[in-house]
């Protein structure tokens, strides 16, 4: 039982881990693409343009809730 509560907290993590925002997915494509036109393999780990998706998805996520109430306007 014990070992089952284990493997299901893990799988929750794993997935929790795992999201993507919109961004870093298609910063993991482009370097993917490249990789695959330079040197014909695919490396997993992440690189320049996916690390750059991951942290304009940071970004959107904090802008967005971020508090604009500040702003002011001249008439």
């Amino acid at each position: 039982m014990l070992k089952s509560l284990l493997a299901a907290a893990a799988a929750a993590c794993l997935m929790a881990a795992c999201s993507q925002g919109p961004n870093e997915e298609k910063g993991e494509q482009a370097d993917t693409q490249y990789e695959q036109q330079t040197t014909g393999q695919t490396d997993m780990g992440q690189g320049p343009n996916e690390e750059a998706g991951e942290a304009m998805d940071a970004g959107q996520s904090t802008a967005t809730t971020s508090d604009t109430s500040t702003a002011t306007t001249t008439p």
